[in-house]
């Protein structure tokens, strides 16, 4: 059974491009490389640039509790951290 996670990021007013070139550059690649991880997409709000959305496969809601104690997710937080305007949006979603 595969997991969804849905993160609704909000991005500091005039940094939205910096921040999707972060995560183009290295953000997607160090959640990619996280053992369980099937996939990292990347999406930006329509009506709200200012909110992109973060949609990450997993084989285990545990795999990705894991990638949160490891220091690549440090490595990412620093990456991506100063671009939030605020905490990030997250649910998991059970796939059929």
């Amino acid at each position: 059974m595969m997991f969804i996670e849905r993160a609704e990021v909000p991005v500091k007013e005039g940094m939205e491009e910096a921040f999707a070139a972060a995560m183009a550059a290295r953000g997607g690649a160090i959640l990619a490389s996280a053992p369980g991880c099937a996939s990292v997409r990347v999406g930006r709000g329509v009506e709200n640039p200012g909110k992109f959305i973060l949609l990450l496969e997993w084989d285990s809601v545990a795999s990705h509790v894991a990638l949160t104690k490891t220091p690549a997710f440090e490595e990412f937080k620093a990456l991506v951290g100063p671009f939030f305007a605020g905490a990030a949006n997250m649910e998991h979603f059970e796939m059929a």
